[in-house]
């Protein structure tokens, strides 16, 4: 999955997102998991969303491990927060359905109305545009940490 970029979007009435079409395309079958996360919703193929959660179980050649309680407790934790959605005929997904499994997500994340949709690679982000904007006040200075070793 290929997902870059960012871009500013309205919710409709009825809490739903057009999804930019260079993403949609990355969706073979229509189906997009929503997990909303501290910051901002999560979005993920079915596939994606399975490698993105093992990944936290494969450190040092280690799997999932069943017997271990902390792994099958954020395994629990990560699936049961996922919201399977259908992208419609228009291209938009109901954010408002991201609801029905926790009544408070959307807004404790400030997904209202205007929001910035932003590509991370292998999933896409849905941030509230005025979290985000103040997120990369400072995106230079970051970068230029990040990239070569001075401190953030």
């Amino acid at each position: 999955m290929y997902l870059y970029g960012s871009k500013r979007f309205n919710l409709d009435a009825k809490a739903r997102l057009t999804l930019p079409a260079n993403y949609r395309k990355q969706f073979d079958d229509n189906t997009v998991l929503l997990i909303p996360l501290k910051d901002a919703l999560y979005g993920f193929t079915p596939e994606g969303f399975g490698q993105w959660v093992n990944s936290f179980f494969e450190k040092d050649g280690k799997k999932f491990d069943a017997g271990n309680r902390k792994h099958v407790e954020l395994r629990r934790m990560l699936t049961a927060s996922a919201v399977p959605l259908d992208i419609d005929s228009a291209g938009r997904i109901a954010l408002g359905k991201v609801d029905a499994s926790d009544a408070t997500a959307r807004a404790r994340l400030g997904l209202e109305r205007e929001v910035t949709v932003v590509g991370v690679e292998d999933h896409f982000e849905v941030w509230n545009t005025e979290r985000w904007e103040a997120k990369q006040a400072d995106v230079a200075d970051k970068l230029d940490a990040l990239m070569f070793g001075g401190e953030l």
